[in-house]
Formats: structure tokens, C-alpha cells, sequence
């Protein structure tokens, strides 16, 4: 009792402190701000549910990148794809026989695989739209999503994927030196793409300057990750393999996932808790000489840069 007592009393005393720090410090009121807004939305939860998506996501696009290789240069491209991709065990294997055994069979991997993707990144794209609700304080009607906006995050999905196959077959064949710097290109390639998924979401303001703290996230972090995917965790898997089998693959796959997904549900936070704490990101820039005159006079820059509602308070919706 006097243990649960002590955690109790330390803990009020962490809450007091913090309370008096974010008066004086803008680092630790948004840091409680941030985590606040991460728990109230169930971003944690939804970061799960995103990876679960991701990994549904994934399979279905290598059946249809590997059945649309297979159709262009046959048997002879489709095992390196495979193994860029990063697919490994009993479903490499199965992707491998089944695109080999005839010309038509890649027709049936390609088309059920973008059936598959479509299907699987509808339901990806739900949960990321239900997350960047929560992130910027949205009614569930302000959520709806037209089939051409799916369509549209779906192909900025595929392209993060390729991007990724890519990294792994630059690693094969080349040098520490080539592969880093694919890896910085590679941050940039999920930065913009991300931008312009967090672009097709539901949000709190349409200027797209809101959007830029994720997408710098998002980059930095991805790039990172998959420097450490690259270079760190396959001689971890080799070695681990020898003694759990398939499972260290299993692991280091669900959670390169879950880290992605949580990444995805803390960038759309940060979004929302930045731009209403500090405002919009171009109306600064518009409001330098010369940009400032522009933007009166144009109600198109006005509107897509949402200058005309760019305070801290109240919100805009883009739905």
C-alpha cells in the first residue's frame, strides 16, 4: 500500500512540475500537448492498426510488381525482384513458381494483385483518414474519402513501396558509399510522398505549409530506418535465423511495420499541434514584400493556402 501510495505521490509531483513548466518553456508545453493529443486521439492504437494494413498492403503489391516483371522479361527478372521486395520463405517461393509455370499466369498474379492492392489500400487508407481525424479534432462526417482520392494515396503508397525495393537491390550491388547515399534520396522520395498523402487526408486547414513538419518527420525517420533495416539487421537475422528459424524474420518484419505505422499516426499529430500552436507556415511567407501584394490580389493563392483562416483558434475543414 505505502508503494502504491510513494507512485502516486510521484506522480502528482511530475504532473505539478509539468505544470509549471509549460508556462515558461513552449519545448515542454508542446511536448505535453503533443502527447495529450496522442492519447486523446488513439494514435497508438491506430499506428497498430496501420501497420496490420501496411503488411496487407505489401503482399498483394509484390504479387502485382512481380507479375508485371514476369510479363516484361520473364522468368529471368522475377527471382531479384523478389528478393528486393525483401519477400522471403514459403511465399517467395510460391510467387516464383507460379510466375514461371506460364506467360499467362503473370496476367493472373498482375490482375489479382492490383485487385488485392486496391482492396487493401482502401482499408489502409480508412484507418490513416481516421487517425488524421482524431489528430485535428475533425467530426467522422468530415472524414469521407472520394474513390479518386483512395486511387490516388494508394499509387503514393506503391511508389514508397518500389522505393524500398529499390534501397535492397542498391545494397546488393554496391558499396556502403552508393547505398547512404540512396538511403538520402530515399528520405526525400518519403518525405514528398508523404506530403502529399497527409495532402489527401482529411485535415484542420488546406495550406499545405501545415503539412511540412510530418513529411520532414516522416523522412528523416524513414531514412534512418531503413538505414538500420539495411545495414545493421540483416546480420542480426542471419545470425538469430540459426537458432528461431523463420520467426526472427517474422519479428524484425512486424516490427519495422509497427514503427512505420506509429510514425505515420505521430506525424499527422504533429501537424495538427503545430499548426495550432504557431499558425500557418505560409502566411509567413506571404506575408514578405512582394508575396504579400501577390496573395491580396489573388483569391486562387488565397484559397489554396488557406490565408484567409490561418490562425491558432478555430479550424477549417477540407472535406
Amino acid at each position: 500500500m505505502s508503494d502504491r501510495t510513494s507512485a502516486r505521490s510521484a506522480t502528482r509531483r511530475v504532473r505539478d512540475w509539468l505544470d509549471l513548466r509549460r508556462d515558461s518553456s513552449i519545448p515542454v508545453d508542446l511536448s505535453v500537448e503533443f502527447y495529450e493529443r496522442d492519447r486523446d486521439a488513439f494514435a497508438s492504437v491506430l499506428g497498430s492498426a496501420i501497420a496490420l494494413r501496411l503488411f496487407l498492403f505489401m503482399l498483394p503489391a509484390v504479387m502485382m510488381i512481380v507479375g508485371a516483371v514476369g510479363l516484361v522479361t520473364g522468368p529471368s527478372g522475377i527471382r531479384r525482384v523478389i528478393d528486393a521486395t525483401g519477400v522471403g520463405g514459403e511465399i517467395a517461393s510460391q510467387l516464383s513458381d507460379a510466375a514461371r509455370t506460364a506467360h499467362r499466369t503473370s496476367w493472373a498474379l498482375l490482375v489479382a494483385g492490383l485487385v488485392l492492392t486496391l482492396w487493401a489500400g482502401r482499408s489502409l487508407i480508412k484507418v490513416l483518414a481516421a487517425c488524421s481525424a482524431g489528430a485535428w479534432k475533425l467530426s467522422g462526417r468530415e472524414t469521407r474519402l472520394s474513390l479518386q482520392t483512395m486511387a490516388t494515396v494508394t499509387a503514393l503508397l506503391m511508389v514508397l513501396v518500389v522505393t524500398t525495393a529499390l534501397l535492397n537491390q542498391i545494397r546488393r550491388v554496391s558499396g556502403i558509399a552508393v547505398t547512404t547515399a540512396g538511403l538520402v534520396v530515399a528520405a526525400l522520395v518519403f518525405g514528398v510522398g508523404w506530403f502529399f498523402v497527409t495532402w489527401s487526408l482529411p485535415r484542420g486547414s488546406r495550406d499545405p505549409g501545415a503539412l511540412l513538419p510530418g513529411a520532414a518527420l516522416v523522412g528523416t525517420a524513414m531514412g534512418l530506418l531503413q538505414w538500420f533495416m539495411q545495414f545493421y539487421l540483416p546480420g542480426r537475422i542471419s545470425r538469430s535465423s540459426e537458432v528461431m528459424g523463420s520467426l526472427g524474420l517474422s519479428v524484425a518484419v512486424l516490427g519495422y511495420l509497427f514503427l512505420v505505422g506509429r510514425l505515420m499516426s505521430a506525424s499527422l499529430i504533429l501537424d495538427a499541434v503545430l499548426w495550432e500552436r504557431f499558425g500557418s507556415v505560409s502566411a509567413l511567407v506571404f506575408s514578405l514584400p512582394g508575396l504579400r501584394q501577390l496573395a491580396r490580389r489573388s483569391a486562387a493563392i488565397r484559397r489554396i493556402f488557406d490565408l484567409d483562416h490561418t490562425g491558432t483558434g478555430g479550424l477549417t475543414s477540407d472535406r
